[in-house]
């Protein structure tokens, strides 16, 4: 039941609280007092569509509270975590004179969906043009059920027909017929022998994408070998044939001054590092067998 509806700033009512009693609640007026404005009014705090139009002239922002007892609103309630420990509903909707729009139910933040879903279960407006929930198929069953089923009855139907439901799909799934049952055989060998065939092996993906990834990139590879073989040792200003004429230079210089012979023992070792460099990159470029067949492959 609808108890109370407060306004402010809607159209041109400024501010007004309209508060109703059990039984017929009537509103009347000539034209131009206001009732449909109050109709307006309660629709935008029941979730309904508003715009900028419905703010009073003036005024920055506008307001609509309804207080509503929780009737059948509380399965809702519960499943959007809105408390009702006192039993009413306060909706609030508040417009922005940008055209925008926020409402709480009980002071809980929630969308327009939300608000159009619940005032759907705590009132009805309907008038010339407007669709009667009776007309709503998605409540039919919710009406048929409510008309004289008892709740534990209807809770033990829902279990037995679910119950009858699974049965059900295990004897569909037991009753395939023979060719169906052929089919699947022969799918399910095929992809085994393929299976077979592949020879798969665990860690092979990882391998076969390390290679892969080296083909794609066998050529700036190459090239990438073929610089630091050439820079280390493969001419004539290559760092190792450097570090033997700054070795023998270092020797020459020890014999007027002997402290250059350790000097010149690091260089040797220098030198031996180099070449040992060297050669592992001339061993790389040997073992480098690429070809577009494997990488298609």
């Amino acid at each position: 039941m609808l108890n109370s509806l407060h306004i402010e700033n809607i159209a041109v009512i400024q501010r007004a609280e309209v508060d109703f009693a059990p039984g017929l609640n009537v509103l009347t007026g000539e034209t131009g007092a206001g009732k449909s404005i109050v109709i307006d009014a309660l629709g935008a705090a029941l979730g309904g569509r508003t715009s900028r139009e419905l703010l009073r002239s003036g005024a920055d922002h506008a307001l609509v509270t309804a207080c509503f007892d929780l009737g059948e609103a509380e399965d809702w309630c519960r499943e959007n975590g809105v408390d009702t420990e006192d039993g009413e509903l306060l909706l609030q909707r508040r417009l922005s004179g940008d055209g925008k729009s926020s409402a709480r139910v009980n002071g809980i933040p929630v969308t327009a969906s939300q608000l159009r879903e619940l005032g759907s279960l705590l009132l009805d407006i309907h008038g010339q043009n407007d669709g009667r929930q009776l007309l709503d198929e998605r409540r039919h069953g919710m009406y048929l059920d409510r008309f004289g089923v008892p709740e534990g009855i209807l809770e033990a139907y829902r279990q037995a027909y679910e119950a009858y439901r699974g049965v059900q799909a295990e004897v569909n799934r037991l009753q395939m017929d023979d060719e169906e049952k052929e089919r699947l055989e022969e799918t399910l060998r095929h992809r085994v022998e393929e299976l077979d065939r592949a020879k798969i092996v665990p860690g092979e993906e990882g391998e076969l994408s390390a290679r892969r990834d080296l083909l794609r990139h066998a050529e700036k590879l190459t090239e990438q070998l073929d610089a630091a073989y050439q820079a280390l040792y493969g001419d004539e200003t290559s760092a190792v044939s450097l570090c033997g004429e700054g070795e023998y230079a270092a020797r020459r210089g020890a014999a007027w001054s002997p402290d250059l012979e350790e000097t010149a023992e690091k260089i040797h070792s220098a030198r031996l590092v180099l070449e040992d460099a060297a050669e592992r990159i001339r061993e790389k470029q040997s073992e480098l067998d690429f070809s577009p067949e494997e990488y298609d492959r």
